[in-house]
């Protein structure tokens, strides 16, 4: 259910419709703040607009950088599970032929 969440960022208030929760909302703002003390004490731009977009270039590289060691790691994942599936034909096939083997021997 949506709901009317209250945070400030940056110094300003904004009511945020959301599913989260007022936890999670004040997690968000409070890392974003601290986004924004972190470049404002670099210096080198004073304009709260500069400094938002920096914060929001900095975390989109983050998702981005996060997004491409996930689809690697998916991609050995998946090369793993390839080749557990070639390892279990091929202890199948070895196990049948030593069956095979023993019942020959066996009669």
């Amino acid at each position: 259910m949506e709901k009317r969440i209250d945070v400030n960022i940056a110094g300003y208030a904004l009511t945020v419709r959301t599913d989260r929760s007022e936890e999670h909302m004040e997690r968000l703002a409070e890392t974003l703040n601290e986004r924004v003390r972190e470049i404002q004490k670099l210096g080198g731009t004073a304009n709260y607009l500069n400094v938002i977009m920096l914060v929001a270039m900095e975390l989109a590289d983050e998702v981005l950088t996060f997004d491409e060691r996930f689809q690697g790691i998916k991609d050995q994942v998946e090369a793993l599970q390839r080749e557990r599936e070639e390892l279990k034909t091929q202890v199948d096939r070895k196990s049948r032929n030593l069956l095979a083997t023993l019942e020959s021997a066996l009669k």
